[in-house]
């Protein structure tokens, strides 16, 4: 039973990341990150920021198979 208790959670996380990847890549922010007066690296950094949280969710997941 704990098992399913872990895979739910997973599953949770990967949602809550799928939801934020799409807020920020196909909603009106999209505006803000990438308009003229930011710098040019910001849109890099969204995907950076995205990237990360999908290695961190799964190194957390690795851990919680062990």
């Amino acid at each position: 039973m704990k098992r399913l208790y872990r895979s739910e959670s997973n599953l949770d996380r990967v949602l809550i990341l799928f939801l934020l990847a799409l807020v920020l890549l196909l909603s009106p922010l999209v505006q803000w990150w990438a308009g003229d007066r930011v710098p040019w690296y910001s849109p890099y950094l969204v995907w950076a920021l995205l990237i990360f949280l999908t290695y961190r969710l799964q190194r957390h997941s690795r851990h919680d198979e062990l």
